[in-house]
């Protein structure tokens, strides 16, 4: 019924009234965890209706429907004894369906999307599925989610890189075009090798999600908790990508990156939200950790980066070696920490779930490189990003490649 009744206003592109959607997870005590949640669902008769409050409710006021995470009287405690409820902003009549926005929030960032607290006092609503598994359905509408935010993401770090790019190209100091100094092209050369190379492994993880949400009861376990393995990996690198391609490229454009005339300001400030929605760096590097554990999900992964890496033509092979170093540090400290105490493991989380982002990268940089000459030496510059220490760059590859790199013609300092 639910289905027949929402879902065409949902997904309509003009043959009934679009009802925009929105989820509504978090609450005052609760944040990440969820389990925490008191909204209260009261049964009556064929519905039920809610009480409470979510705190940081985004596209309040814009939805036409929203889905809801709430306690059914009488259920347990924690994430188990949460239920998914469909809620309509409004009744039928017109009139708001029990539900009172208290304030917007006046955040830094993300201001189109309106993000509100929202308190329910009766709203009627309309239980989704199997009661029991409400957080269940809630955690794989955030694979989707986490999905969007790893997209936009890559979109800013693209947006920021251009932004940079063309500001250089025409901005004139002591005499010569930005593009002619030796750090300006390395900052740029190696932006460019960073998105590319971010942007690939994205599109990968959004195919196989394609494939995964296809047909999901015929994949497999193993099959869903390496696409939740990628997820986490990329939201979490590519958010963190996005804050620094904004700064980058302010930083280009010297003061006037700082000033409200030009785009970067707020590319910075829509950029800090994604490290935030869909799970902190340490809420998915826990999701990483619970991983491994059920799924021994990282003995996987080292055998699929080490296939994948013997399958290297040898033209790019030679590049390869601190990623294979890298790839047998992270199975030794794998093996260290496997026998730890909880607190040991969680402290140590994050960092192996960068580390595991690192080689992920690293590897699909290399296939990439075995296209053609200009993408071997992206995967170049992006591996000495990630594994170079040394304080001298002997081939200074950013600089020796720009052109090729960049896709622009010669300065005219190098035509003199």
């Amino acid at each position: 019924m639910l289905k027949a009744r929402y879902l065409p206003h949902v997904i309509s592109t003009g043959e009934v009234e679009l009802y925009e959607g929105a989820t509504f997870l978090t609450e005052r005590q609760g944040g990440s965890d969820v389990g925490a949640n008191v909204v209260r669902a009261v049964p009556c008769g064929d519905h039920y209706k809610l009480y409470g409050e979510k705190y940081f409710a985004s596209n309040a006021g814009r939805c036409g429907v929203a889905l809801v995470l709430a306690r059914i009287d009488g259920s347990g405690p924690g994430t188990k004894g949460l239920s998914l409820f469909l809620v309509p902003w409004r009744r039928e009549d017109g009139t708001l369906n029990g539900i009172a926005i208290r304030r917007l929030k006046d955040k830094l960032g993300v201001r189109a999307v309106p993000s509100a607290e929202v308190v329910f006092d009766g709203a009627e609503a309309y239980v989704v599925g199997d009661p029991a598994k409400g957080f269940y359905y809630m955690m794989e509408a955030l694979n989707l989610s986490r999905v969007c935010n790893a997209v936009a993401s890559v979109g800013i770090m693209k947006r920021a890189l251009e932004e940079a790019k063309q500001y250089a190209e025409r901005r004139t100091a002591f005499g010569h075009v930005l593009t002619e100094y030796p750090m300006v092209r390395g900052t740029l050369a190696n932006l460019t090798a960073r998105q590319e190379v971010e942007t690939s492994a994205c599109f990968d993880m959004v195919a196989l999600f394609d494939r995964v949400m296809a047909a999901p009861y015929e994949t497999g376990e193993a099959e869903k908790a390496w696409l939740r393995l990628l997820i986490a990996l990329l939201k979490m690198r590519t958010a963190d990508e996005a804050i620094a391609f904004s700064h980058e490229a302010i930083e280009l454009h010297g003061g006037n990156g700082y000033i409200e005339d030009f785009v970067t300001p707020r590319l910075l400030r829509d950029a800090q939200v994604l490290t935030v929605w869909e799970g902190t760096a340490n809420i998915l590097a826990l999701e990483v950790l619970r991983l491994m554990r059920k799924y021994r999900i990282h003995e996987r992964f080292i055998a699929a980066m080490k296939e994948r890496l013997e399958r290297l033509t040898a033209e790019v092979k030679s590049l390869a070696r601190p990623v294979e170093e890298g790839l047998k540090e992270l199975a030794s400290a794998l093996a260290r920490l496997g026998g730890q105490p909880e607190d040991v493991q969680t402290f140590h989380a994050k960092t192996v779930a960068n580390r595991m982002c690192d080689l992920y990268l690293s590897v699909t940089a290399l296939e990439r490189g075995q296209e053609n000459e200009r993408n071997k030496w992206i995967a170049e510059l992006f591996l000495r990003h990630v594994w170079e220490r040394g304080l001298v760059d002997e081939r200074m590859a950013a600089v020796r490649y720009f052109e090729m790199i960049i896709g622009r013609t010669l300065s005219s300092l190098e035509r003199q």
